[in-house]
């Protein structure tokens, strides 16, 4: 395994070489000749010691001794003047060399960057040979200078840029801003100029969570808990951040200025704090009050240290690809869901006059023989051989890594070349992905995009044989735009979809030709067997979720319909969106190309704050994966004499501060004889197993952090289970040996532990209380049994089968505080609304405020009632799904939901909205958030 220290004399033999082959040949030669002195030296000691022990009598009296000795003296002398001089010379040899050591240090850390990258897909691969190549590739590169020092500023530029680019196009777009962050980051540290205390808050999430230490600021209500606790963790930073919560607390109206902000990274900041900060620093604080602008601190980040060249990945460019490559090179593809690099390669064939000799073989059950007669004709004849969709092939990877391993080029028609493409697999062949040429392959973003495809791949003759051509082109442009939209949605998350489904283009083409096909033989547009076509077998085949099979179904209904015909029908409230009037294909395509480049969430009919979330999503996501990548030892600050805490301290210490907040066991049995097993009560019941289920996970807590502690001590070893709490302690993130036995969070580990304590008390109080008149909904593991709970004490009481009890609700009004315990039912709290807020004035579903995405509801009454007796008069509804946490998905259960799936509220709706609008919109409850 390769070390810092190892690779950095590698890379300095290999520079110096390069750049003084004469010094470097002259160090080689006075190694061996320091080595041939010492030899003779020690060759003339020995045969005057074999003299001196064999000599008789009075030694000066022997003459061969006498005049062994001089001479030995002379050439001894001679020697020691030669070592002398050699090692002069090589002190002037180690200086040049070590001119050359700060380029060698830099290029062997970006090593380790690079082979990490293994950690985020396991197609990032990537060998020492192939880095030393490019290495030296980047040596030959450098642009020339007229002084040492410009010379080596320009190969350091070299090596890292030739670096990104050729990394670079293997990257998937979502990993390559990452990536640049980890260069810059590495590049601080060689420089010296790295935090790793605010590294390490930054990609952590800004901090522990969890209740905060000091309350907030009056008149706060923009802030919310977590970032006010992000706040008061920079505090703790000191240097720029002294008591910088007092700081923040006497600019409160500076603050809240940048938080309303578009632009929050280049306002200027309270008392011009921006200007005393590191791009780190400022980024730090833009997590903490505006996470949605974390991606541009990121690019600050990189911009700072390395420059806009690392911001802007090279385009893809498969020329460039294959005049790297050789015969023995193979070139890998790593696809993504509707990417084909069909098209590109026939293209270059072309371009080379190699289109005739192209064997493609798409891999799957008994292939592998026929793609290794292709392989066998290709070394051969010069030929190109396309093994596609090699993860389907499992099975005979092991045969094309033994196939690749033995190409030798001198034995290869050079004309030779092996085209692979693979998804991401952790079964592709390691030693492939090192050494071959790794390409990734997605298809174009965006709406715009989207259509531009869509439109491309038609035929003209095709386009104009519909028997209806003004249905059909409408409905087709219709159909098409339905198609992009459903594909942007996933970039919202949740919002979007509970379930970012892979829809194909293969969905679409074959809903089109049914499309045309129906109206050729229908005399009339059967708009049923259309839409159910679309909505519920081509694309709602692949959807198994149940809310998301209700949404696909309601956005359709803005695209077949019978209002599409008209020309005034818009697709959006913008009204730039719209299927165009009859015409030719060029026409279409004239229209979709006058598209905006990036559209607003309205498009999608979601509200502007779902761009916020989706900003939020990737720089959080983006921090979730370096976190993966973070040293798990500790580094040296810029500061000098500034001891960083080792991760053993810092897992140490947040082991025992959990371990001091950690209440005893509950009594289960003392419980049980206070509350026991009653036939009018099942929520003594449910009480009990919520509390078996308390004490399950309290347990899990101590014990794994006691013996983490003692594993610090050297008491126990550090087991598999130990060394993942440490990690979670580290990256402050929930350990999976806890979340195995604990409700659905996606809190960090801060904030869990802190609901955790908060859920414990809840039962504490109940306990000790007896019942409360308001339950905290979120603060069950299994919502479903209180549920069931409550739903059975109705039935027992009014003597109906369960089976017939049915939930109304009614949201009670926000001031009710201390409500009177209802006379059925239960009234629950805790609920927050997802995409929506509650409007108390009006009591119905609104849209959310400005960068507010989550609104907490007011009390909820569920009311039991026998299903043929409901006489409620709901109006106009939204059925609004409840989820136990934000990422909404969970394991499919058998009754169509997901395991995250609480149950169904239903909420009123203004009249100038329908359910479909708030279906498009996503709206759910949940039962915690994130933070």
């Amino acid at each position: 395994m390769a070390t810092v220290d190892g690779l950095q004399d590698q890379m300095l033999g290999i520079v110096v070489a390069k750049e003084e082959p004469d010094i470097e040949a002259k160090r080689v030669s006075l190694v061996v000749e320091s080595a041939q002195s010492k030899a003779q030296l020690k060759e003339i000691e020995d045969r005057i010691l074999a003299l001196l022990s064999s000599a008789t009598g009075n030694i000066l009296d022997d003459e061969e001794l006498i005049e062994t000795l001089s001479n030995s003296k002379i050439a001894s002398q001679k020697i020691e003047e030669q070592v002398q001089q050699q090692e002069r010379t090589a002190a002037q040899i180690q200086e040049t060399r070590q001119s050359y050591r700060p380029l060698a240090l830099r290029s062997a850390s970006l090593f380790f960057v690079v082979s990490d990258l293994c950690i985020v897909d396991p197609m990032y691969q990537y060998s020492l040979d192939w880095f030393i190549m490019i290495f030296i590739m980047s040596i030959d590169q450098a642009e020339k200078a007229n002084s040492p020092p410009e010379r080596m500023a320009n190969l350091a530029s070299s090596t890292i840029r030739l670096l990104y680019v050729m990394v670079c196009r293997s990257l998937f777009e979502a990993h390559r801003l990452l990536y640049s962050m980890q260069l810059a980051f590495k590049m601080q540290e060689v420089d010296k100029e790295l935090n790793f205390k605010q590294m390490r808050l930054f990609l952590t999430g800004g901090g522990g969570g969890g209740a905060p230490s000091e309350g907030k600021p009056a008149d706060t209500a923009w802030l919310t808990d977590i970032s006010w606790g992000r706040v008061l963790e920079l505090s703790k930073l000191g240097e720029t951040f002294q008591d910088f919560h007092e700081v923040f607390k006497s600019q409160l109206e500076g603050w809240k200025a940048i938080f309303d902000s578009d632009n929050p990274r280049d306002m200027e900041w309270p008392n011009s704090f921006d200007k005393k900060c590191t791009p780190l620093e400022k980024a730090l604080v833009l997590l903490a009050i505006r996470a949605d602008a974390l991606v541009p601190a990121i690019q600050e980040i990189v911009e700072k240290k390395l420059g806009n060249f690392f911001l802007e990945p090279p385009p893809f460019d498969l020329e460039a690809c294959y005049n790297d490559s050789k015969s023995s090179i193979p070139l890998v593809f790593v696809l993504s869901s509707g990417s084909d690099p069909m098209a590109d390669i026939i293209k270059l064939a072309e371009g080379k006059d190699m289109l005739a000799n192209i064997s493609a073989i798409s891999l799957g059950q008994g292939q592998g023989p026929k793609a290794m007669a292709a392989l066998e004709e290709g070394t051969k004849h010069g030929k190109w051989v396309l093994l596609q969709n090699c993860h389907l092939a499992v099975s005979w990877m092991p045969v094309l890594e033994k196939v690749v391993e033995d190409f030798r080029e001198d034995e290869i028609n050079p004309e030779f070349r092996l085209w692979l493409t693979a998804m991401p697999s952790p079964a592709f062949p390691i030693s492939v992905l090192q050494n071959g040429i790794k390409m990734t392959l997605e298809p174009p973003k965006g709406l715009k995009n989207s259509l531009v495809r869509a439109y491309m791949g038609m035929e003209e003759e095709w386009f104009e044989s519909c028997s209806k051509p003004h249905a059909f082109k409408k409905l087709l442009f219709g159909l098409c735009f339905f198609h992009a939209v459903i594909l942007e949605r996933r970039q919202f998350g949740p919002l979007g979809w509970n379930i970012p489904y892979q829809f194909s283009e293969p969905d679409r083409d074959i809903s089109r030709q049914q499309l045309k096909n129906f109206l050729d033989e229908f005399e009339g547009i059967p708009w049923k067997a259309l839409s159910y076509m679309v909505a519920e077998a081509n694309y709602g085949g692949r959807v198994t979720d149940a809310q998301d099979r209700r949404a696909i179904v309601h956005i359709l209904t803005d695209y077949y319909t019978e209002r599409i015909l008209k020309d005034d029908y818009k697709f959006s409230v913008s009204g730039i969106y719209f299927a165009p009037k009859e015409g030719t294909l060029s026409s279409y395509m004239e229209y979709i190309r006058g598209l905006p480049i990036n559209q607003t969430p309205e498009v999608f009919w979601l509200h502007n704050n779902a761009n916020l979330t989706a900003a939020i999503n990737e720089g959080m996501e983006i921090l979730k994966t370096a976190v993966m990548l973070m040293p798990k030892t500790g580094g040296g600050d810029a500061e000098e004499g500034e001891k960083e805490q080792s991760p053993e301290e810092i897992y140490g210490e947040k082991a025992a501060e959990i371990v001091a907040t950690l209440p005893k066991n509950f009594d289960v049995e003392a419980v049980q004889r206070a509350y026991p097993v009653r036939y009018d009560q099942c929520l003594n019941t449910v009480l009990v197993q919520e509390l078996l289920k308390c004490n399950k996970l309290l347990t899990r807590l101590r014990d794994t952090l006691v013996n983490l502690q003692k594993a610090v001590k050297g008491q126990v070893v550090f087991s598999p289970d130990l060394e993942e709490v440490a990690e979670g302690l580290l990256s402050n993130k929930v350990p999976s040996v806890w979340a195995k036995v604990s409700y659905p969070s996606l809190k960090p580990l801060g904030s869990y532990v802190a609901d955790f304590l908060q859920r414990l008390q809840f039962f504490e109080d109940w306990i000790k209380m007896d019942a409360p008149t308001v339950f905290w909904f979120s603060g069950f593991f299994f919502q479903q049994a209180f549920l069931t709970g409550v739903l059975q004490n109705f039935a027992r009481k009014d003597k109906i089968a369960i089976d017939r009890c049915i939930w109304n609700m009614e949201v009670l009004k926000a001031d009710i505080t201390a409500p009177e315990e209802p006379e059925r039912g239960c009234i629950i709290r805790g609920l927050f609304m997802d995409g929506a807020r509650w409007d108390d004035d009006t009591m119905v579903i609104a849209d959310s405020f400005p960068k507010v995405l989550f609104s907490e509801v007011p009390y909820i009454w569920l009311k039991p009632v026998e299903m043929d007796k409901d006489e409620t008069n709901y109006g106009r509804i939204y059925t609004c799904p409840v989820y136990k946490t934000s990422e909404r998905r969970g394991t499919l259960s058998t009754s169509g939901h997901s395991t995250n799936h609480v149950m169904m509220i239903f909420l009123p709706i203004a009249p100038e909205h329908d359910e479909t609008f708030w279906v498009k919109r996503g709206v759910a409850m949940l039962t915690q958030i994130d933070d």
